[in-house]
């Protein structure tokens, strides 16, 4: 049971999920049947204790709201910012002896440490509620609440994070790893191992694969990235935070060339085969785009195809496709079928910057379909160059005026001046700030 009081009434505004999560968190079992003495006896039932709704439980609201958002509950995510500025309020309605409880110091750094408001950690540690061997985690958690991470770092490195509580260990290690991300990216894979194994299936857990899939790029360790690519992707699916992902994920694929290789190919299937067909959409439509700005062009082909797998028929994420494949196969000479992928992928309807890129593909194959300019005459050699100095002197016949003599036309080509050469030149050029446009 909970206290009827101002705290009761502040959170029944609160949405009807956030006061079910609450009424899971703090009911308690009751009390087992104790057996009856003898046949025919009903035992007593005891007497119902009362739970006095502390701090700790306010902030557990939190963490199983943050659960509910790393398996994908819309609903929660949406409610997140509410109950965070929510619990803000409440947690200024306790009297100050409450903060002489552990647990109850330990819930208002993890909240902290979650993105909440530390106007109340700050009050409590200026009140020297906090022992000697709490003060550095509480300084940092303040430090790092108000954006001060060098700070918080330097504290930080003075707390042993498997020394803390389950409940809040896991967060300190992702907090570690997130003030060393720019400093130390091996530090930081090995504080995001820590931190999603100390809190497992929780959004520190989401949080710390993200941050070691990013790290693990970075470093260039491909054997990392595979590992912790597929947790990911197995274990969030359905995470918000999902899309975050997804675009350095392809950029890695693509740069080191999976999608080229049959091996790696079903490597990449066996990772994102966890996703619902709009997330495949979502993550082939961006395998195909880095693919093609990379001149991968065997991996756009197959990523374009595997979204009109997974897209709709006639809609704009297929036609998108049909685009995109079709720039790769007249890019990689297979222009008949490219053309017939633009056409049809025009003729479907396409936003302004795809249109655009199918009209540079159609020009780099009418180029490359053009007939080769006419061959050059060859050089004078050097005994015909050398003339007797009779012929030297004598008057040449008058050539008319429009036409270029022999090494003029030669200086024209080898400047490079050639029209069809000049042209592919600028579509080229034209279809790279295209591809830079493109949005995702």
């Amino acid at each position: 049971m909970m206290r009827a009081g101002g705290r009761t009434g502040r959170m029944a505004g609160l949405s009807g999920l956030v006061a079910l999560a609450l009424a899971t968190i703090d009911a308690r079992p009751a009390p087992a049947a104790q057996p009856a003495a003898a046949a025919g006896v009903i035992a007593e039932r005891p007497a119902l204790t009362e739970v006095v709704r502390q701090p700790f439980h306010v902030v557990r609201t939190l963490a199983a709201l943050q659960e509910r958002v790393a398996q994908g509950d819309e609903t929660a995510f949406a409610l997140q910012t509410a109950v965070v500025q929510e619990i803000a309020q409440e947690l200024k309605t306790f009297p100050l002896e409450v903060w002489s409880e552990p647990r109850n110091r330990q819930a208002l750094i993890k909240y902290a440490l979650s993105g909440g408001d530390p106007e109340m950690l700050r009050t409590v540690a200026t009140q020297k509620f906090f022992p000697e061997a709490e003060q550095p985690l509480a300084r940092a958690a303040l430090a790092y609440a108000e954006g001060h991470r060098s700070v918080a770092l330097r504290l930080l490195e003075k707390v042993d994070v498997f020394a803390l509580p389950p409940s809040l260990a896991g967060h300190v290690a992702l907090v570690k790893a997130i003030v060393v991300a720019n400093t130390d990216l091996a530090r930081v894979i090995r504080l995001s191992d820590e931190a999603r194994l100390l809190s497992p299936g929780t959004l520190v857990e989401e949080t710390a694969l993200r941050l070691a899939i990013e790290a693990a790029i970075s470093q260039g360790n491909r054997a990392k990235f595979e590992a912790i690519a597929l947790r990911y992707f197995r274990r969030f699916p359905r995470s918000p935070y999902l899309a975050a992902v997804i675009r350095p994920v392809a950029a890695a694929i693509a740069e080191n060339g999976y999608s080229e290789r049959p091996e790696g190919a079903k490597w990449v299937h066996s990772v994102v085969h966890y996703l619902d067909p709009n997330k495949l959409v979502q993550f082939y439509a961006a395998l195909a785009e880095v693919g093609l700005r990379s001149t991968k062009l065997a991996t756009t082909v197959n990523a374009a195809r595997m979204v009109r797998k997974y897209a709709r028929g006639g809609s704009p994420e297929y036609a998108w496709a049909q685009a995109y494949e079709g720039a790769a196969l007249v890019a990689s000479e297979d222009i008949g079928a490219g053309l017939k992928l633009l056409a049809d992928a025009e003729s479907a309807g396409v936003s302004a910057p795809v249109a655009e890129l199918i009209a540079g593909a159609r020009a780099i194959a009418g180029l490359i379909q053009a007939p080769p300019p006419p061959p050059l005459p060859p050089p004078l050699m050097p005994a015909e160059a050398a003339a007797p100095e009779a012929a030297a002197k004598a008057p040449s016949p008058k050539q008319p005026a429009s036409a270029p003599s022999d090494a003029k036309a030669r200086a024209i080509v080898s400047s490079d001046q050639h029209p069809a050469a000049g042209k592919a030149r600028a579509r080229i050029a034209q279809i790279d700030r295209l591809l830079e446009d493109i949005d995702e």
